[in-house]
């Protein structure tokens, strides 16, 4: 049965003011139908949210995207009560963001003594964000490593609020998807809308809640401390109540409702834009269609109320950037310190480049965007894309009245072009840094929801037998045990392992002391490190080499890249045999060790064939190999014992 859009809105009400329960069965079907899906949804929020906190405790952190500025900025807030400022640099990289999602997740990091609420955190010199040979972006040090505590565990717990945020999204995704197929039922006259498998529709709200609950690039991301998440929760609430114009009460509640959502949107992130329009597009709509054609006062009062929740929830932010930078937005500030690669508009092959990038970072590009997921698993979301891309044409061929419900639910399609059209934008302001799938996440529910409702498509024949119907919604629980199983995988197949620690945690360092000393090496007044323990096979033989591996504790920062000195002396105190590199051989330098680190560094050791049998005093220190300034060496007590440590005498055969 085809509905015009014209009188779209007199049948859903009137459809909602009519609809009784049949009396032949369908009212217990209805009941062990809203059953059946309530424990549908439960399942998938909390498969989603066990993941995604597996993924948290799996994810280095700082390895996703930007994540060191959000993190920043949260214990910013938490240290110092206050909003950052651009202009003193505050946050680095993310201080033009708006509040809500920090000030959400600074009360996890507030337990932690004032002077504790910070992270310091080295960047790797050697990490570039594509083409380069080392993904991991920062130092990752021994205070990472299970049980986490201090700032580390208040990280993590940070993490934890995007979480509970990307669960949200799940929960008003599904209430989307269901409010979706109730109006087109109700409007239809079909089934009770919880007639949970007697049709393929009933099946779509949790396909749609398990596309965005097991689409491993949004766990990653909801594993991270980010405005991502928050954001994209928002988004699915608004779009859960747009989709709800048609049964709505009172236009302002609806207005209300509305302009409260835009505004904490607004708060969170700036490309929270997008849901402008639509959201004051369906106030007019359900005004307009409360108050028939003619236009009425009713309809500039809600528009009102829309924009004057919006302004009264987040307005103040914008007039403070206002008055501290200048513009709404603080673009200019941004702009000076945030500049990348430029994307060329006019180029065929950057488009194509960017688009696929933007792509497969929808679906998983882990880390800084330089982890992929392997091509097979790649596709799997491809093919589900094209099926449903494929049954939604299909429909629109051999039932041209669907074209209405195209038009009734605009907003599914509205939002992703809003989005595209967002991130070209953000393209020509930033770069190519922009084309990363997590910026469309604020559609990520319409797009779910447009999959979901692509692939029961394929089921529109007629309700059929018991049996085929059995087999559409074992169908439907197999699609997503497939994405469940590619999302618990990456993980552990993809992620974790792509990343190289270079610490150890301490009792596994402890345990591998080998020899006790002590020696603590630095410049005056630095914390230095801590050279605890050794291990070298003895005794030595002249014109071989030998492995002397030394564990190294960080007490601080090291204000410089120190080279290791091995040196074996004879009695005259001439050096017969040393060498001289970096801890790890310059893969871990001394200026990305944080205290608490445990480093095991290994030295070769090349004896020369003229050294002669005997006794032979083995020395290590510090130099700085740009002035051959050496570090000093303190006692247990602090007390200056020169500028090199002996830790044994050992026999040269």
């Amino acid at each position: 049965m085809s509905v015009s859009y014209s009188s779209l809105g007199s049948t859903l009400k009137r459809a909602t003011a009519d609809h009784q329960p049949r009396s032949d069965g369908s009212q217990a079907r209805l009941v062990v139908g809203q059953r059946a899906s309530v424990v549908g949804l439960l399942v998938i929020v909390c498969t989603f949210v066990g993941l995604s906190a597996l993924y948290s405790a799996l994810v280095p952190l700082a390895e996703g995207p930007d994540e060191p500025g959000h993190a920043g900025y949260v214990f910013f807030l938490a240290r110092t009560g206050r909003l950052p400022d651009q202009r003193a640099n505050e946050v680095p990289g993310e201080g033009h963001q708006p509040p809500l999602a920090y000030v959400l997740a600074a009360p996890l990091v507030a337990w932690l003594p004032s002077n504790e609420r910070v992270f310091d955190q080295p960047a790797n010199p050697h990490f570039t964000w594509a083409g380069g040979g080392e993904l991991n972006a920062v130092a990752h040090g021994s205070r990472e490593y299970w049980p986490w505590q201090g700032a580390t565990l208040a990280w993590h717990l940070a993490r934890l609020a995007s979480v509970l945020c990307g669960a949200a999204t799940v929960v008003c995704t599904y209430l989307a998807a269901q409010t979706l197929i109730d109006n087109r039922r109700r409007a239809t006259e079909e089934m009770p809308s919880s007639d949970f498998g007697a049709h393929p529709a009933s099946f779509v709200p949790l396909l749609a809640a398990g596309i965005v609950a097991l689409n491993p690039q949004f766990l990653f991301t909801s594993a991270l401390v980010t405005n991502d998440a928050l954001l994209a929760a928002l988004s699915a609430a608004m779009l859960w109540l747009v989709l709800r114009r048609y049964a709505a009460g009172s236009y302002v509640r609806y207005a209300l409702a509305l302009g409260t959502l835009t505004g904490l949107a607004l708060l969170t992130k700036q490309s929270a834009l997008i849901l402008l329009p639509i959201a004051g597009v369906a106030v007019f709509e359900h005004s307009w269609r409360n108050a028939g054609r003619a236009w009425h006062i009713q309809q500039l009062v809600a528009l009102v109320l829309f924009g004057g929740t919006t302004l009264l929830v987040c307005g103040w932010w914008f007039w403070r950037n206002l008055q501290l930078y200048g513009d709404l937005f603080g673009l200019a500030v941004f702009q000076a310190e945030f500049t990348t690669q430029a994307f060329n508009v006019r180029s065929p092959a950057a488009w194509f480049g960017a688009l696929r990038q933007l792509h497969s970072s929808f679906w998983g590009r882990f880390g800084w965007m330089n982890v992929p997921m392997p091509v097979w698993s790649l596709g799997v979301f491809s093919l589900i894309e094209l099926a449903a891309l494929a049954a939604g044409l299909r429909a629109l061929l051999h039932k041209p009245g669907n074209i209405a419900w195209f038009w009734a639910y605009w907003p599914l399609i509205a939002l992703p072009l809003l989005a595209g059209a967002w991130v070209v934008s953000f393209a020509l302001t930033a770069g190519l840094v922009a084309w990363q799938g997590r910026l469309l996440f604020p559609v990520l529910p319409a797009i779910a929801i447009l999959l979901a409702c692509g692939l029961a498509g394929w089921q529109q024949r007629g309700r059929g037998s018991e049996k085929l119907t059995s087999w559409r919604k074992s169908a439907g629980f197999l699609l997503l045990g497939v994405l469940l199983l590619v999302a618990l995988w990456l993980p552990f197949g993809v992620i974790r392992p792509a990343y190289t620690f270079y610490t150890l945690p301490a009792a596994t360092a402890q345990a591998r002391l080998g020899e006790a000393t002590y020696a603590r090496l630095g410049k005056p007044g630095d914390p230095g490190a801590e050279l605890l323990g050794w291990q070298l096979a003895q005794p030595l033989h002249a014109g071989e080499q030998a492995e002397l591996r030394l564990m190294w504790h960080a007490r601080g920062r090291q204000n410089r890249d120190w080279t290791v000195f091995i040196h074996l002396a004879d009695t005259s105190d001439t050096i017969v045999a040393e060498d001289n590199t970096q801890p790890q051989a310059g893969r871990f330098p001394m200026t990305q060790w944080v205290a608490g680190d445990w480093v095991e560094d290994t030295h070769t050791l090349h004896i020369p064939a003229t050294v002669p049998p005997g006794e032979y005093e083995l020395r290590v220190g510090l130099f700085d190999a740009v002035t051959n300034e050496r570090a000093a060496v303190y006692s247990p007590r602090g007390r200056l014992m020169g500028d090199y440590h002996v830790l044994a005498t050992v026999r040269v055969d």
